[in-house]
């Protein structure tokens, strides 16, 4: 008996999340992806995991084009003391060909956003933060999971309009996450010309 109302309970929860974020995605979207763009800045709360991780391959990606124009940056919104990237965050990007060995957390500016064609948060409040802190700046800053085609097709909502942090978690959580960013990046650049300002 106790495992059947444990199981409800576990039901009903995730159905008034889906409800809550089904609600949520009625208002809120991306703004118009830009025809082309050259330089790039990912935020996540710590920028120690999710957003270097995106700095890391959208360079990566960039270096394989040879599009040496490409600037791409991470910071987070909630850093105070500079951090080096987990060790595990280390060991699982380097399996994907990221390198955060020197990877360093850094605050996000206003001269950060100011100088990005187009930021990138990695939650949905960050980009209600981010939207908010910046509001001239608004039409430059894009919820990244929206861009992961594999997030539409999956049941849970939630993962439509965030990338969890995996800070502290398993290796399988972050491998999971760093897909994700790579799935939602290449969303994003299929749909825009890297390499020229807008």
């Amino acid at each position: 008996m106790i495992g059947f109302h444990r199981r409800l309970l576990r039901r009903v929860r995730a159905g008034s999340t889906d409800l809550y974020w089904r609600c949520i995605g009625k208002w809120f979207g991306n703004p118009p992806v830009p025809r082309a763009a050259a330089s790039f800045l990912f935020i996540c709360q710590g920028n120690v995991c999710r957003s270097p991780f995106a700095e890391g391959y959208l360079r990566k990606v960039a270096e394989r084009r040879r599009l040496v124009e490409v600037r791409s940056r991470s910071a987070g919104i909630d850093v105070r003391v500079s951090n080096p990237s987990p060790d595990l965050a280390v060991r699982v990007a380097k399996t994907l060909e990221v390198d955060l060995t020197r990877h360093r957390s850094k605050p996000v500016t206003a001269g950060m956003v100011e100088d990005s064609d187009v930021v990138f948060a990695m939650e949905h409040r960050q980009a209600v933060r981010l939207r908010k802190a910046f509001p001239r700046h608004g039409a430059k800053i894009f919820l990244l999971p929206l861009f992961d085609a594999g997030s539409s097709r999956s049941g849970e909502r939630f993962l439509r309009y965030n990338i969890p942090d995996p800070y502290g978690k398993a290796e399988k959580e972050f491998l999971e996450c760093f897909r994700k960013v790579e799935s939602a990046i290449d969303g994003f650049l299929s749909q825009t010309e890297l390499g020229k300002a807008p």
